[in-house]
């Protein structure tokens, strides 16, 4: 038998970390300057509310949508190109307040058609609201 020498010459294996330590700090870097850092604040309201005592005194200029599918102002017929018209006429605080009263059954399409309308004809808000059987 073979007799092994009693001290065997060991390599020693070293591990260069050094390229790894050099990649995570270069990735480090590239994160921290590729982050944009915002204060983002809360959402701010912009709402006015239009229910104030300064319009009670005056009614807004209302329509009227039945069923039937016809287009009402005071109970009589209205086209539907003569919104703006009768917008732009309006005096005072009823021409900045537009009131469509809706009654159930009444076409979508054209309640939207009488707030384009509305719009048109310089109204600052329009409100839908059913109407009163």
């Amino acid at each position: 038998m073979k007799r092994l020498p009693k001290s065997l010459p060991t390599d020693e294996v070293e591990i260069n970390v050094s390229p790894l330590i050099d990649m995570v700090f270069i990735l480090l870097i590239f994160f921290i300057v590729a982050t944009s850092f915002i204060n983002e604040t809360g959402l701010t309201s912009k709402y006015r509310d239009t229910a104030k005592n300064s319009l009670s005194d005056q009614p807004p200029l209302s329509f009227q949508l039945p069923s039937s599918g016809q287009l009402m102002q005071n109970g009589s017929v209205v086209g539907l190109e003569e919104i703006a018209p009768i917008v732009r006429n309006a005096k005072g605080k009823s021409k900045s307040l537009i009131l469509i009263q809706v009654s159930p059954g009444s076409k979508a399409g054209l309640a939207t058609q009488v707030m384009d309308q509305a719009i048109l004809g310089g109204a600052e808000a329009v409100k839908l609201s059913p109407l009163a059987k």
